[in-house]
């Protein structure tokens, strides 16, 4: 950790190098409906996001579950049980060949989601030859009851090193590995994906939640399990600790994702070891316009604590903790 240089308002460098790619600022708009189309994810290029990722994309066109498949709680909690819906990655692609080249300053991150190993590597060709600058691999999946979608991916640790091993071999641009952190093996899923030569791991916080009509006693959300997946601020200390777990196991960059609300959230999660923070619910509850607002959030903070460059905050808190993370928090109950 380089000490700190302090200088007046001018001359700061929000950039950050996330392995071989140079970040204009660590904000990153995450897989969700806000990436439907390339034309939404040029949108939030030009407000200024580091990189911008599509929705997630599958071979084929998904129709997702039945409405309402979003919900906005109290405390700024949002359910969601979209089920994936998306036009599949060719019409994807037609649509963003054309609109690739317009995004000039943000890195373009397309995200997958495939049934087989098989599946998974022909979506990552076709993302790479659409224009990703980076790959996303979606082993997560959640509400896509009836898809054929195993959570075998997370489970059997062998199968998961070998869809790595053979989208890895596929592709050349940097492939980005998304996973839920409640499962047990948290740190030993990140281990393998590295081993397996993921390039950055994105530790997920997945909560499973419902919500309930008082007035009939049915569940609020159309999906025929009246689940969700919860996110929003509070999620917040649950991702930082998972974030700086993960950065204690592993040599490969980690990107943090789930209740990041604010530019001195990004702070947090930077400090925790995160090169970056995938967004979205804040973003479809406040607009475009907090994209601005979390980037001058972040520069007043550095004025203010007279940081010139932001990837010096990077890992910061870890020098405070013990080199080793307590898996016990992680064990399945």
């Amino acid at each position: 950790m380089k000490e700190r240089d302090v200088v007046g308002k001018k001359d700061l460098d929000l950039q950050v190098r996330v392995g071989n790619i140079q970040l204009r600022n660590p904000i990153i708009l995450s897989p969700g409906p806000l990436g439907r189309t390339p034309i939404s994810m040029k949108h939030f290029a030009d407000a200024g996001c580091g990189a911008v990722c599509s929705k997630t994309l599958s071979l084929e066109p998904w129709e997702g579950n039945p409405n309402p498949k979003k919900l906005n709680l109290s405390y700024g909690w949002m359910l969601n049980a979209e089920g994936g819906p998306n036009i599949g990655i060719e019409a994807f692609s037609e649509i963003m060949k054309r609109v690739r080249k317009q995004i000039r300053d943000s890195h373009v991150i397309i995200s997958v989601v495939g049934k087989t190993i098989e599946e998974f590597v022909d979506l990552a060709r076709q993302a790479e030859e659409m224009g990703a600058d980076i790959l996303d691999l979606d082993i997560t999946c959640p509400n896509t009851s009836g898809k054929g979608i195993s959570d075998s991916w997370q489970k059997d640790l062998d199968l998961l090193y070998e869809l790595i091993r053979a989208v890895k071999e596929a592709v050349t641009v940097p492939l980005w590995i998304k996973f839920i952190t409640s499962y047990g093996t948290l740190l030993e899923i990140a281990k393998t994906l590295e081993r397996a030569g993921a390039d950055v791991v994105v530790p997920l916080v997945s909560l499973g939640a419902m919500a309930i009509d008082p007035e009939t006693g049915k569940p609020k959300l159309g999906f025929e399990h009246g689940v969700g997946i919860a996110t929003g601020p509070p999620l917040k200390y649950a991702e930082l600790k998972a974030v700086a777990d993960v950065s204690r196991t592993v040599k490969i960059p980690v990107i943090a994702t789930g209740g990041c609300s604010s530019g001195l959230d990004v702070i947090e999660y930077l400090m925790a070891g995160a090169k970056g923070v995938e967004i979205h619910t804040t973003f479809m509850q406040n607009g475009i316009r907090h994209v601005g607002n979390m980037i001058s959030q972040i520069r007043q903070f550095m004025e203010e604590k007279g940081w010139t460059r932001l990837e010096d905050l990077v890992g910061l808190t870890l020098k405070y903790l013990p080199e080793e993370p307590l898996p016990v928090w992680y064990r399945q109950v």
